[in-house]
């Protein structure tokens, strides 16, 4: 089981999604609309947070599905 948050990233221009701590991404998805929604999905199936960053990195939001 992942130890870390689901994120959801910009980079290279494109939208990623990754578990912090973990090697590899996936995507690329068309926009950050369809990636946080991917991401999201992850993170209730991980029962993780889910933390969604801006272009520039800054993060824009949270939301938890932890136990």
């Amino acid at each position: 089981m992942p130890t870390g948050d689901v994120e959801t990233f910009h980079e290279g221009g494109a939208w990623y999604n990754r578990v912090d701590g973990e090697k590899g991404a996936t995507g690329p998805y068309r926009s950050k609309a369809d990636a946080i929604d991917e991401g999201r999905e992850q993170a209730r199936r991980l029962r993780r947070d889910h933390a969604a960053y801006n272009e520039d990195g800054e993060l824009d939001e949270r939301t938890a599905y932890g136990d």
